[in-house]
């Protein structure tokens, strides 16, 4: 059994607005994606605009950053931020980032590109309350899972049974159940949900996919 999450990854504030607020009524955790032209080949809103639209939903940052900190400084204490994600490629001390987030009381999380080895990230596993594995290229939503993907959460979930892990891009209603069997705990979901004809529908169809059902 896997949670969905929908993704939003938007440089449009009003599209934000209008995606957090229909996600907003089927679950408790929303990831939205930060993208700075930088890390990845484009960009999205900004810190500005989250704080701009507090949620009543829990948010989950994706930092597809070079430079995490001013984000982790602008979005740490709001009450409505309870975890952020940052890329283990960034040429800056990961540890640093890691005690930043917790010092605000958030859950830490790094993510994997997937041309990243997951031994990468293996010395962090005991410091993170998340790992989360791009399934292809960062920063664009609407994109195939890559198949090596089953293989890479089983290759966690041997070396750390109890650490959480997240797949983001390529989330459907074919690999949703696939990829919750192969041991994923979180499935970030965009194109699927909302360019469906009714997101409430498809939200709760790729919910009971991913449950087994």
């Amino acid at each position: 059994m896997a949670k969905i999450v929908p993704g939003i990854l938007t440089a449009d504030e009003q599209d934000y607005s209008n995606r957090l607020q229909m996600a907003e009524h089927v679950t408790d955790l929303i990831q939205i994606d930060i993208v700075d032209g930088k890390f990845a080949d484009n960009i999205t809103v900004g810190s500005d605009v989250i704080k701009k639209h507090p949620s009543s939903s829990q948010l989950e940052i994706q930092l597809m950053v070079v430079s995490p900190k001013i984000y982790i400084d602008e979005l740490g204490p709001l009450e409505y931020v309870s975890r952020i994600i940052f890329p283990i490629e960034i040429e800056e001390d990961i540890n640093d980032y890691i005690y930043l987030i917790k010092k605000l009381n958030k859950q830490a999380g790094i993510s994997l590109n997937p041309e990243t080895p997951i031994e990468a990230a293996l010395g962090f596993f005991n410091d993170i309350d998340l790992l989360l594995l791009m399934t292809g290229r960062p920063g664009f939503s609407g994109q195939e899972l890559g198949e090596e993907t089953y293989e890479r959460i089983r290759k966690v979930k041997s070396l750390n049974a109890s650490l959480p892990v997240e797949i983001d891009i390529g989330v459907n209603f074919d690999n949703a159940p696939k990829l919750a069997k192969a041991g994923a705990d979180f499935l970030v979901t965009t194109s699927a949900i909302y360019n469906a004809p009714d997101f409430y529908v498809a939200y709760e169809k790729i919910v009971k996919l991913a449950k087994g059902n």
